[in-house]
């Protein structure tokens, strides 16, 4: 018999904690809410959000994308992500569930910023429990490149302020392969994986997630600046804003725009990019992963 729904304990706008142990039946649950038909038409709208440990090379205060850009390459190449975020909503605007991943971090080994990870602790992050518990790095991102959330059918992909977030998920879904080195082939290569895609900023230009949500009356779930409930309110607030249009087709739309895409990828030529992660082979993942310093990252080994 087909499942047509998937259980959700304390409803869809409890916070699903993810780790290694449950890392499979709750990937299974997400791809199930992502991808469930809904009432007036088909799609789904996955908001995102990251919590990775700081900043360890300098981010300057500019307006300049080309500036911008590169801090982030610097940072992102140089870290990984704590936690990942997903909400899911249908086409409907109906919440269908939310998740945090939270993966295998040890600040004893792994690049971070003291400072961070001292205020992600304040803000609930168990990071003994990252460091025991957690989801290997190349586990979720195998589970997400295989995946119909991402490439040419995947559903539209939510963010706020999301530059470090894209970088972080294009960081899991490439086995840590460096970025691009220059913004345009950065967003070539997102678009590949996420082609449809909007940013919450793009509407509410001035103002942090929590004061939006407040400013707007939307309920906070969860523990502020952890990802599974930064997801949500982004979610929940961009239904605020949208309703009542369909909330995909909104979000298709503003992803209507052209990209000025130059440089190819470190020398990949885009066919040929493409052909290496959806072919018929996970070529990357038969390999052992190397960080900057030419060592396997432990969170990635085979």
């Amino acid at each position: 018999q087909q499942r047509t729904s998937w259980p959700v304990e304390g409803g869809p706008r409890q916070v699903r904690e993810v780790w290694a142990w449950n890392f499979e039946h709750e990937f299974a649950a997400l791809v199930f809410a992502a991808l469930q038909p809904s009432s007036g038409g088909s799609g789904a709208l996955l908001a995102l959000d990251t919590e990775f440990p700081g900043f360890v090379c300098e981010t300057p205060w500019t307006k300049a994308p080309a500036v911008t850009y590169q801090a982030l390459r610097e940072n992102v190449d140089l870290l990984w992500p704590i936690q990942i975020g997903v909400a899911v909503a249908g086409y409907d605007g109906t919440v269908r569930g939310v998740w945090s991943f939270n993966l295998r971090f040890d600040a004893a080994i792994d690049h971070h910023s003291k400072s961070s990870v001292a205020f992600l602790r304040q803000a609930g992050i168990d990071f003994a429990r990252h460091r025991v518990e957690g989801i290997r790095s190349a586990d979720l991102g195998r589970r997400l490149a295989s995946s119909a959330l991402v490439g040419p059918a995947a559903p539209c992909w939510l963010t706020f302020s999301g530059l470090y977030d894209l970088g972080y998920l294009l960081k899991l879904l490439t086995v840590g392969r460096p970025l691009p080195n220059e913004m345009a082939s950065f967003d070539r290569v997102v678009s590949m994986w996420c082609p449809r895609r909007c940013d919450l900023r793009d509407l509410l230009p001035v103002g942090s997630l929590e004061a939006l949500g407040r400013r707007h009356g939307v309920k906070r779930h969860g523990q502020p600046h952890t990802a599974g409930s930064d997801a949500l309110l982004t979610l929940e607030l961009y239904l605020h804003l949208v309703t009542p249009e369909p909330v995909v087709a909104r979000c298709s739309q503003q992803q209507d725009k052209a990209w000025n895409l130059v440089e190819d990828w470190t020398g990949w030529g885009r066919d040929r990019l493409w052909h290496y992660y959806w072919g018929n082979n996970w070529a990357p993942w038969q390999n052992l992963v190397m960080v900057g310093d030419g060592k396997p990252h432990p969170w990635l080994q085979i």
